[in-house]
């Protein structure tokens, strides 16, 4: 597969020492182009050691997480983000809400803003990635409500009045005609993934512009409409529909696996929403392990 507008990328390095093991391996044997860190999760420091053996070539984004784990700011300073414990409670229903109220926008969007600059600058601190060329994408790409979009660009902008630079953050734009072009691409069907789908897109619309204003690229992605499905079969099909309508736009195309294994006894009380401990139990993870090594061409 020509892999010339395509990049395979591994979310959820550092949500447990399991997942950093399988995307190390990765890695390692060169079957992604890039990788997202998780940087609020007690694996964090543990999963940081494994990147001895990890390729430089390999390119880094934090993965700004408000959904799972503790909060890298003290709690009396993100009131309205973390419980008691220092948790995160926020849901995308609440931040899409709060987006709404007047009377708390304001100030949860300030409180955002604080937090995903503690959270690029831990992963700095931890030399995981270059203050000079950062990549910022988002656990479940709650970076693209207007809340939140709002609080990215005010911490970019207050990490470049810090010598920092940020020099590419992810445009959650699955184009959902490409997957209605056969039975194959269309092969499990998820109304709720094409929901998701449409939402984004249309969240997309104002990150576009804005990433054109700052001269950031604005490619596209797949792995909404197959969101906890991405086996080969069906990406083997569909990609090529990626690659032209790639070429055509000079845009490039992130295409997102979820490969990192989590284990069962893994899953702490920093785990608290029901739902995403399914997805990160799921054997869908091991699938997603064995299709990004059979589309890279590498043996598992």
């Amino acid at each position: 597969m020509d892999k010339t507008f395509l990049d395979f990328h591994a979310d959820d390095f550092a949500v447990s020492i399991s997942s950093s093991r399988d995307i190390v391996s990765l890695g390692e044997k060169g079957a992604v182009d890039s990788i997202s860190i998780i940087p609020n999760m007690s694996s964090f420091d543990s999963s940081v050691s494994l990147f001895k053996t990890f390729p430089p070539e390999i390119k880094r984004s934090i993965h700004l997480n408000f959904m799972e784990g503790k909060s890298c700011l003290d709690r009396t300073l993100v009131p309205d983000l973390v419980n008691e414990n220092c948790c995160f409670k926020v849901s995308w229903g609440s931040l899409l809400l709060a987006g709404l109220n007047p009377a708390k926008r304001k100030r949860i969007k300030k409180q955002l803003s604080a937090e995903i600059a503690a959270q690029v600058e831990k992963c700095i601190a931890a030399s995981l990635v270059d203050p000079l060329t950062l990549r910022l994408d988002s656990h479940q790409h709650t970076h693209m409500i207007p809340l939140v979009q709002d609080a990215l660009f005010d911490a970019v902008d207050s990490l470049e009045k810090s010598g920092r630079k940020v020099v590419f953050i992810r445009n959650t734009e699955d184009p959902l005609s490409l997957y209605f072009h056969s039975r194959r691409t269309l092969r499990g069907f998820s109304f709720s993934n094409m929901l998701k789908c449409i939402i984004l897109n249309c969240f997309s619309l104002s990150l576009k512009r804005r990433l054109r204003e700052r001269g950031l690229p604005a490619g596209y992605l797949c792995g909404v409409f197959y969101s906890g499905h991405m086996d080969a079969d069906r990406l083997e099909a569909v990609l090529p529909l990626f690659e032209k309508l790639a070429v055509k736009e000079n845009r490039r195309v992130e295409v997102l696996f979820h490969p990192g294994r989590v284990s069962r006894e893994e899953i702490t009380p920093e785990f608290i929403k029901p739902g995403f401990v399914q997805f990160h139990l799921s054997k869908n993870r091991h699938i997603e392990f064995n299709s990004v090594c059979k589309l890279s061409g590498v043996s598992i």
